[in-house]
């Protein structure tokens, strides 16, 4: 894998992090952007940790739909 300023910079990783949460304003989202705009591998990098979140947060409701699926209530009859 390519080293990124992401690798480098802490305070940038801090703003990726925040720009996958969501946590930027209108303004910091906006700067972002154009940053990436900007550096081809710091954009890759970033869209490849974008999806990486949404696989893992697919994976981690796929995890607990199957959890509440198995899980039953304890009835009268299952003590019996």
């Amino acid at each position: 894998m390519d080293i990124t300023e992401f690798d480098r910079d802490e305070i940038l990783t801090d703003f990726l992090t925040d720009y996958i949460d969501g946590n930027l304003n209108n303004a910091e989202k906006a700067s972002f952007e154009n940053y990436l705009a900007e550096n081809e591998k710091e954009k890759s990098f970033a869209r490849k940790a974008m999806k990486g979140k949404r696989a893992l947060s697919r994976l981690a409701e796929r995890m607990s739909s199957e959890a509440r699926e198995s899980t039953s209530p304890l009835t009268a009859s299952d003590i019996g």
